[in-house]
């Protein structure tokens, strides 16, 4: 039996309704997907004429000065940083808040770090501010990999003029505390329970040979695992291994990647770089960094355990040889 033409004129226009809503929302979707946490020199180029994109250029203002990359913005990598005795410890909210309202971030504008390049040392600082601004809610984050210099081997432009600064947000944070991890976590953390403690310092640290000055005591947390922060960079690279990479390196180090992960190291910056591998390029679920590290730990008001610490005789008789030199 036909359709009456009335209902039937009713049934397109809701259909037609439908049809433009379900565009709208596909393509407002997209707008939101989360971009490549990852871009190269070719891919910021293209864009980078976006109004939606904020480059972070967080190098000394001087380097700033001497040429960046057009329209970014200066921000300085120890403004994301705390005190020299604990520099891992993240700044008070109200500052961090400032900083990002000043930059003119909010969730729909995607931020791009941008460090040196110098070394794979230095990619530990874009991480720890990708990782802060995340921590912060933020979402719509990538890292220029190889920074700045990458950007200049690939001869992409350079700018020595002042940007427009821009209006600054009333971006309100919603802490992403899923990624922090405390000193408390990391406790329970060392008595097992499914929890992976991951030292990301170079070897020599994880043993217990040598020592930050933020460190009271050398040796790694009780259980660690050391993966250092180096694995995740070819050799004689400063670029970051791709997502594929990184999915490969994980399942070597960690055959049974369940469970809950945690990254630490001196001060919170060659963490960044194991936490940002092994969450936002292997995909790894539950990777957690602990942002004041060894700093934190060691200086506790009690002992916390310690693996890999050198006994007293070793420790004083290293202490002369930094007074009296090796011989």
């Amino acid at each position: 039996m036909p359709i009456p033409c009335a209902p039937r004129a009713i049934i397109m226009r809701i259909l037609a309704i439908l049809s433009a809503w379900l565009i709208a929302f596909a393509a407002q979707a997209g707008a939101q997907a989360a971009p490549s946490p990852i871009l190269s020199p070719d891919e910021l180029k293209a864009v980078l004429s976006s109004p939606s994109v904020t480059v972070i250029d967080i190098r000394p203002p001087a380097d700033y000065l001497q040429g960046h990359i057009p329209g970014a913005l200066s921000a300085p990598y120890g403004s994301w940083r705390g005190p020299a005795n604990s520099p891992g410890t993240l700044p008070p909210l109200d500052k961090l808040t400032a900083q990002v309202r000043k930059l003119g971030l909010a969730p729909e504008r995607h931020a791009v770090v941008v460090s040196s390049g110098a070394d794979v040392t230095d990619f530990g600082a874009a991480a720890r501010v990708y990782w802060t601004l995340k921590y912060l809610g933020l979402t719509q984050l990538s890292i220029l990999n190889g920074g700045m210099q990458a950007w200049q081997q690939a001869q992409q432009p350079l700018s020595q003029d002042a940007p427009a600064q821009p209006a600054p947000s009333r971006y309100e944070p919603r802490l992403n505390t899923a990624i922090k991890a405390t000193q408390a976590d990391v406790l329970a953390g060392t008595t097992g329970g499914g929890t992976r403690l991951i030292d990301a310092r170079p070897k020599n640290f994880f043993e217990g040979l040598v020592k930050a000055p933020t460190a009271s005591v050398p040796g790694t947390i009780h259980g660690a695992t050391n993966v250092p922060h180096s694995v995740w960079f070819a050799p004689g690279s400063t670029q970051i291994v791709s997502a594929a990479e990184a999915r490969a390196i994980a399942a070597r180090e960690f055959p049974d990647a369940g469970g809950d992960n945690i990254a630490f190291c001196n001060t919170g910056h060659w963490a960044a770089t194991d936490w940002f591998a092994l969450s936002e390029l292997a995909g790894l679920p539950h990777v957690r960094m602990y942002p004041e590290s060894l700093a934190d730990w060691t200086n506790a008001d009690q002992a916390l355990p310690m693996d890999n610490v050198p006994g007293r005789a070793s420790q004083i008789s290293e202490k002369f040889k930094k007074l009296f030199g090796n011989s």
